[in-house]
């Protein structure tokens, strides 16, 4: 979304509300890690506001995203929402000369426009979890048996023999 902003820079208005839906899909969150496989059902809920205090403007906005997904420990399928805050103070454009910290901590008004969207993308990318687990304490599968063990142990054994040690422990199996 793009959002014309001039009213808030004319003195106008001190706060323009912000309530729309964002198109999200794994194909334009491109270079996130570990996104293959992962479903958005849903747009993106955005809402918040730019608000302006005496010319110091604030973005301030909420971003809820449903998602479906694997679990990375038994690949059982996982609904969630992911929900993230985002503030940035908004400036005209030529007041941040530094072209890292224009990056970073503010958001540029462009001719009176602001792309909300730019920003948004950019934040969903960096924070959405890279590994998604149906829940906590989820005991995975059974690296032999492929058993899901949160239904129940399998009859594998549990403990692993270093092969360098192989030899030495069928010493002990002899006697």
């Amino acid at each position: 979304m793009v959002l014309n902003i001039s009213s808030l820079l004319s003195g106008e208005k001190n706060k323009i509300d912000i309530d729309y839906m964002l198109s999200v899909s794994a194909e334009n969150m491109e270079g996130a890690v570990n996104l293959s496989g992962v479903i958005f059902p849903e747009e993106a809920r955005v809402t918040g506001a730019i608000t302006d205090n005496a010319g110091y403007m604030r973005m301030t906005l909420s971003v809820t995203l449903p998602y479906i997904a694997l679990c990375a420990r038994c690949a059982r399928e996982v609904s969630g929402e992911f929900a993230i805050d985002f503030e940035r103070t908004v400036v005209p454009e030529g007041m941040v000369e530094d072209a890292e910290e224009k990056e970073e901590d503010f958001v540029v008004v462009e001719n009176g426009m602001l792309d909300i969207d730019e920003q948004l993308s950019e934040i969903l990318l960096l924070d959405f979890p890279t590994r998604i687990l149906c829940k906590e304490d989820c005991k995975g599968l059974c690296h032999k048996c492929g058993k899901d063990l949160n239904e129940g142990d399998c009859d594998c054994p549990r403990t692993e023999v270093n092969p360098a040690f192989a030899k030495l422990l069928s010493m002990f199996d002899e006697e």
